[in-house]
C-alpha cells in the first residue's frame, strides 16, 4: 500500500486506530513466519536460516524500493540506522533461535515480555508520559501471559534465557526506529535494515553454510515473505502511535499462535491457555478504548 494512500487513509481514521491495526498485521505475519521456521529441518543452522529470510525479505522488498528510485536510499542519520540494523540483527538471531528451539505458544508468551521492555525505554529515552491506568492495563495483560505459562512449570531452557536477550533488544530496536520514522520514511528505514542486515549475517553464514534442501527452500522463502510484511507493519505502525501504546498490542500475537499451534503442530491449547488469551484481549481493547477517550478529552478543551 503506497504512503499516499496511507496518508488518505489516515485523515478519516485516528491515528492511533491505524497504529493498532498495523499491529495486528505485524502480530499476524511474525507469528506465520515464526510457525514456518519452526517447520524446517533441525540441521540447519540458525545463522543460515537468518541469512535466508534476510535474503528472501530483500527480494521480495526490492521491487518497493525500485518504486521509490533513489530518494529511498538517502538518509540524514547513518549512525542511527546503522546502530538500529545492530539492535535488530540481534534481536532477530536470539528471536529465531528461540522459536526452533521451543513450542510455539511457549516463546510466543515469553515474548511478551518485551512490551515491559519497551515502555520502560520509551519513559527513558522518549520521555513518554504513561498513566497509572496504562500502567495498570500493560500489567493486567501481562498477567494474563503468566497465566497461560504458568512459570513453575517452565523449564529454565537456555531458549528461555536468549528469548529475553531478544526482547531486549527488541525493545531498543524499536526505540531508534521511533525516532528514525520522524524524519525517515518506512521504506528508507527497511531499506538499511534489510540489506546491512543481510550483508553482516551472510558473512557469518559462510563458516556454517549448508544448501537446504528444495522444501526448507521453499519454507524459507515463506518466512522472508511474511518477515518483510511483520516488519513494513511494525515500522508503519510507528509512524502513528507512539511505542509505549503500540507495546501491548505485542500480546495479541498469541491469539494467532495458539490455532497456528493447533494447525501446524497439534498443539492443544488447555484452559489456562484461553484464559490468559481473553485478559489479553481485554486488555489491549481497554488500552484501545483509554487511548480514543483521552484523546477525544484533549480536543474537547482545545475546542
Amino acid at each position: 500500500m503506497s504512503t499516499y494512500r496511507l496518508t488518505a487513509i489516515a485523515q478519516t481514521l485516528n491515528p492511533k486506530l491505524m497504529g493498532a491495526g498495523f499491529m495486528l498485521l505485524w502480530a499476524m505475519s511474525f507469528c506465520m513466519a515464526m510457525a514456518f521456521a519452526k517447520t524446517l529441518s533441525p540441521d540447519i543452522d540458525s545463522v543460515v536460516v537468518l541469512f535466508m529470510r534476510c535474503f528472501f525479505g530483500l527480494l521480495f522488498f526490492s521491487p518497493f524500493l525500485l518504486r521509490t528510485g533513489l530518494k529511498g536510499f538517502v538518509t540524514s542519520r547513518p549512525l542511527l540506522q546503522f546502530t538500529r540494523v545492530l539492535f535488530v540483527g540481534a534481536a532477530m538471531g536470539c528471536t529465531y533461535y528461540a522459536y526452533r528451539h521451543l513450542p510455539l505458544a511457549l516463546a510466543t508468551s515469553i515474548g511478551m515480555t518485551g512490551p515491559l521492555f519497551t515502555t520502560i525505554l520509551s519513559m527513558a529515552v522518549l520521555r513518554d508520559s504513561v498513566s497509572l491506568s496504562k500502567w495498570g492495563l500493560i500489567l493486567f495483560g501481562y498477567f494474563g501471559v503468566i497465566v497461560m505459562v504458568r512459570p513453575h512449570e517452565v523449564p529454565i531452557s537456555l531458549g528461555v534465557w536468549v528469548e529475553l536477550l531478544g526482547n531486549l533488544f527488541v525493545a531498543m530496536a524499536l526505540i531508534t526506529t521511533k525516532v528514525l520514522s520522524r524524519t525517515e520514511s518506512t521504506l528508507t528505514i527497511m531499506f538499511y535494515g534489510t540489506t546491512i542486515t543481510t550483508f553482516i549475517v551472510g558473512i557469518l553464514a559462510i563458516s556454517v553454510w549448508e544448501t537446504p534442501v528444495l522444501f526448507d527452500l521453499i519454507t524459507l522463502m515463506a518466512v522472508g515473505g511474511f518477515g518483510v510484511l511483520s516488519q513494513y507493519s511494525y515500522v508503519t505502525a510507528l509512524k502513528y502511535a507512539n511505542p509505549s501504546y503500540l507495546a501491548p498490542f505485542e500480546y495479541t500475537r498469541l491469539c494467532f499462535a495458539i490455532p497456528l499451534g493447533f494447525l501446524f503442530f497439534e498443539e492443544i491449547p488447555t484452559w489456562w491457555t484461553l484464559l490468559g488469551s481473553l485478559m489479553i484481549v481485554a486488555a489491549t481493547y481497554g488500552l484501545t478504548r483509554l487511548e480514543l477517550m483521552n484523546d477525544h478529552f484533549s480536543k474537547s478543551r482545545i475546542g
